[in-house]
């Protein structure tokens, strides 16, 4: 039974741990700020309940004793399910440090769950040591089974159960186990923790009824993944109702209008009608990045300028459950000029541009410099925000690789939010000078106003292979079209911005993005 407990405590904090990331991201984010805040307050706690334990076996050693720890981690992981959301918005909205809102949400959240959790461990090494000539092996053995349980518990939380059940409703079954363990701790006197456990389980059914009625009531729809939190919601602008999709805190990163799916919501988004304005003749499109697929539908709407039947699309999404949200509540539907990768895009970026090296599409050949493996157009748009940065996207080594995938006469458009001057845009010149190192002619424009380069907004960074390409010119684009091309921004040449573009091994952008959180 003891080896059981072991297990069963090992694979719960695991559990805890990949959860917890999720209680944080609606109000924190995903940074790796948050997750370094969460796995340190963890450790911390386990640390604090080891020593805790240890010093309690030598006090008072008995299996009730260690069925009433067992007990008391159920009901503090049972106070994280029904009180996460209200602490960690209350956490966020009163401190103006995402540092610090970390660290305190994951204090108040854990801490005590982490404590009691790691008391079990040195307080079942100790009941089970009954000789001393054989007490290295129990201990390994105990530990090895601990440890065992805790790598059942990382895969099957990160891997299953996220993307199968809500947080609180995987906070309620650790609770149930933890309960579980202490009944096989101690088997006597059952009742009150046999109520306990009843209770769990009817806060699991209220939780899920409320979630359900929540949702029916308020409109917010929220799917949980692998990758993210996503939360899909209803409301107006200007008088028009509109659909949003968010998965990190303070912003929404898609949007579309229910009468009208292929309309572009957002006003960066709108931007990318620079590329087709660019590559009037583009046929093939890669986007990297799905979302609510609002720009790929666009595409294919035929709104963009381009020949939409002859236009082929192909999208990188990491997360099919985002897809999945898409088709349900955003208007994706198949199409065969579409095609959805659901794969990381810098691995894509790789597979691709080898099979291309390897003879698929080299200079001269069937591809050629212009030929049907390569893209006229690409679009990027994977920063959700500025404090979660998939920097390999933006890398002197990508961009060489995006380079190597589009036609001599196209086009690269990619959505940057930063600003593009100061301390503030730091991140988003080292990826100007990362694209400059393989694309010749390389301009900048600003989404919200071209008055100020200190302004963080969002930037569309435009990347051409050829200086001096023939374009179309501006009495023959739309009105909007000309507006967006007169807010080009006129900025220092690369080799004098002494910011060094972001590598493969070298890129600081959690210390160049974090600077831009303003949580007021």
């Amino acid at each position: 039974m003891l080896d059981a407990i072991m297990f069963l405590s090992g694979a719960m904090v695991m559990v805890l741990e990949m959860v917890g990331a999720r209680l944080l991201a609606p109000h924190l984010g995903t940074s790796v700020i948050v997750w370094t805040s969460l796995i340190g307050v963890v450790l911390a706690s386990l640390s604090v309940g080891y020593w805790l334990g240890g010093r309690l076996a030598d006090r008072t050693l008995s299996r009730r004793t260690l069925s009433r720890i067992l007990a008391g981690a159920a009901l503090s992981v049972l106070a994280v399910a029904l009180a996460h959301g209200r602490v960690v918005g209350w956490v966020a909205g009163g401190l103006d440090s995402l540092y610090v809102a970390a660290v305190v949400a994951a204090v108040v959240l854990f801490a005590v769950p982490g404590v009691l959790c790691g008391m079990v461990s040195p307080y079942v090494v100790r009941l089970a040591l009954s000789d001393m000539d054989t007490s290295g092996a129990v201990v390994g053995r105990l530990y090895a089974v601990s440890t065992t349980g805790s790598i059942l518990g990382t895969f099957l939380g990160g891997m299953v159960l996220v993307s199968w059940f809500g947080s609180t409703l995987i906070l309620h079954g650790v609770a149930a186990c933890l309960l579980g363990a202490s009944l096989l701790a101690h088997p006597r006197a059952p009742l009150a923790r046999l109520a306990m456990l009843a209770a769990v389980g009817g806060l699991a059914w209220a939780s899920h009824a409320y979630a359900a009625f929540s949702e029916r009531y308020y409109g917010v729809r929220v799917t949980e993944t692998p990758y993210n939190h996503i939360r899909v919601y209803d409301a107006t602008q200007a008088g028009r109702p509109m659909r949003l999709l968010a998965t990190d805190p303070g912003r929404y990163q898609s949007a579309a209008y229910p009468d009208d799916m292929a309309e572009l919501a957002l006003p960066y988004t709108r931007f990318y009608a620079l590329g087709p304005a660019l590559v009037p003749q583009a046929r093939r499109v890669l986007m990297l990045g799905g979302g609510g697929y609002s720009v790929p539908k666009w595409l294919l709407s035929g709104r963009a300028g381009l020949d939409a039947d002859a236009l082929r699309v192909d999208v990188v999404e990491l997360d099919p459950g985002m897809t999945g949200v898409a088709r349900r509540h955003f208007g994706l539907a198949d199409d065969a000029r579409l095609r959805i990768f659901h794969e990381d895009a810098r691995a894509f970026l790789n597979r691709r541009a080898a099979r291309l090296a390897g003879g698929e599409g080299g200079a001269g050949g069937p591809s050629g410099p212009n030929g049907p493996n390569r893209y006229d157009l690409i679009f990027t748009d994977i920063f959700n925000s500025y404090y979660s940065v998939p920097f390999h996207v933006g890398t002197v080594e990508a961009a060489r690789r995006m380079r190597a995938l589009l036609a001599d006469d196209g086009a690269v458009v990619m959505n940057i939010i930063s600003a593009a001057g100061g301390e503030d845009g730091r991140l988003f010149r080292a990826i100007r000078a990362a694209f400059a190192a393989s694309f010749a002619d390389v301009r900048v424009y600003a989404v919200a106003t071209a008055d100020s380069t200190d302004y963080v907004q969002n930037l569309m960074l435009v990347a051409r292979p050829v200086a001096g390409l023939p374009e179309v010119p501006a009495v023959s684009l739309p009105p909007e079209v000309r507006e967006m091309q007169a807010r080009r921004l006129n900025l220092p040449d690369v080799t004098r911005d002494g910011v060094p573009p972001l590598t493969d091994e070298y890129a600081p952008v959690e210390r160049y993005a974090l600077g831009l959180v303003r949580w007021r």
